[in-house]
């Protein structure tokens, strides 16, 4: 395999969600954002070719071992030490664990999950006149955390989007929730409680996964359209409230930086800026870079997933601006950089920027070279030589887009990857 990457030309010396190959089309969303800034964070001009009507189908990766790491970084579930359940709840959480902490062919997510939903209707009955089992303690909400999952696991997404919105309701109340500037006050007050803040932290998290499930349910909605056209409606309502939390969760983090920096600034003497650094040194100390890019990336993913580049390329620059475009070396960075070059070589194609996405496609490249058997620069090199082959063919160099999606082709087929495999036949069928 690594002979591939050795033989990409001087030329070539593109991206999908966890665990998942996407193949992507211009569509359009009709739902809005509240995000106001995400415009101004961009540092790219358009330079876009005449040819703007060009449409190809665009490869997307996602992280193998993720840069959704948001949500193990900013939710997770708090249960707290078994002494703290009464015993009755004790019992409960055993039996779902039985059937729940198992292998996938083992368990018996029905049972976990009627158990877990038992053990947390009895601590709130508790709640009611014992504060110790208050609807807000962690080890309440971790248990609304597991319903949750437990649920999404189960292709229950309903039930999923229930328990996350409880969540939030007993983390931020219903006020917080409507709100991210009244939770950006509450992390820039330097008197904050540890635990208060650590409770913001985990409803960004869950509110973050809140618009993952909801951008999910629409996507299955849309996919069962052409047979129930209730659906479609369905879908439009979900990719609105999936925009909804993702704009909540970019605002909280958005805000609460800007709000940082300029106080440090201001601190050393230096102006204020209506954009700050995304230099990862000068993010508060509670935002750990992993959150912060892991949701840029989320987010941009979805805006990008619905046409809405104008809001998905400033995240993307941002996000890998925040992590140094991999020049630190270290492999985990330099393969996530890679991905989201591949994501940004996308969106140069879907909004016929060629110029742009021949760069992020060689850019990428380069890094994605220099870790072959990392499974995230694998996957990168195979969507950024693809999107390569794409910028060639539509500038007419159609023997360098051919060898272009020969090599993508051969490499996906060598690591069983059939869908980017097809997609790059696909391809070279056309110039045949």
């Amino acid at each position: 395999m690594f002979r591939y990457f050795a033989a990409t030309t001087a030329r070539a010396s593109s991206t999908s969600r966890l665990g998942q190959r996407v193949v992507q089309s211009r569509r359009v969303l009709t739902g809005t954002t509240r995000i106001g800034q995400i415009r101004g964070m961009s540092t790219q001009q358009n330079n876009s070719l005449s040819d703007s009507n060009v449409r190809y189908t665009i490869m997307a990766v996602a992280a193998a071992a993720g840069l959704s790491l948001f949500g193990l970084a900013g939710y997770a579930m708090f249960f707290g030490p078994g002494s703290m359940y009464p015993k009755p709840v004790r019992n409960l959480l055993r039996e779902a664990g039985m059937a729940y902490m198992r292998p996938p062919e083992k368990q018996d997510l029905p049972k976990a999950l009627e158990c877990y939903e038992q053990a947390l209707a009895q601590l709130d009955a508790l709640g009611t006149s014992d504060s110790q089992h208050a609807r807000d303690m962690p080890h309440v909400t971790g248990l609304v955390a597991r319903v949750a999952t437990v649920c999404t696991e189960m292709g229950d997404l309903d039930g999923a989007i229930e328990a996350y919105n409880d969540l939030l309701e007993r983390l931020l109340g219903t006020d917080g929730m409507r709100d991210a500037t009244t939770q950006v006050r509450r992390l820039l007050d330097d008197s904050l409680d540890k635990n208060e803040r650590q409770g913001i932290l985990r409803a960004l998290g869950c509110a973050n996964k809140l618009a993952e499930t909801y951008e999910a349910r629409g996507q299955r909605s849309k996919r069962r359209s052409a047979v129930l056209p209730h659906a479609r409606a369905a879908s439009t309502a979900d990719a609105d409230m999936a925009a909804q939390w993702y704009g909540w969760c970019l605002q909280l983090v958005m805000l609460t930086y800007q709000n940082h920096f300029n106080h440090q600034q201001l601190a050393d003497n230096k102006p204020t800026t209506q954009t700050p650094s995304f230099d990862p040194d000068t993010l508060p100390s509670y935002f750990p870079v992993d959150i912060v890019t892991s949701l840029m990336y989320n987010a941009a993913t979805f805006y990008s997933g619905n046409a809405q580049i104008e809001l998905a390329e400033p995240l993307l620059q941002r996000a890998l601006d925040l992590m140094r475009h991999g020049a630190d070396g270290d492999e985990t960075n330099v393969c996530r950089s890679s991905i989201l070059m591949s994501h940004l070589a996308n969106t140069g194609v879907m909004s016929g920027n060629l110029p742009a996405a021949e760069r992020w496609s060689i850019d990428g490249l380069a890094l994605a070279k220099r870790f072959p058997n990392n499974a995230d620069c694998l996957n990168s090199f195979i969507a950024l030589t693809y999107d390569l082959g794409i910028v060639y063919e539509a500038s007419g160099s159609l023997e360098s887009a051919r060898v272009q999606y020969r090599q993508a082709a051969e490499i996906a087929t060598s690591t069983g990857d059939d869908d980017a495999a097809k997609l790059a036949s696909e391809a070279m069928t056309r110039l045949a």
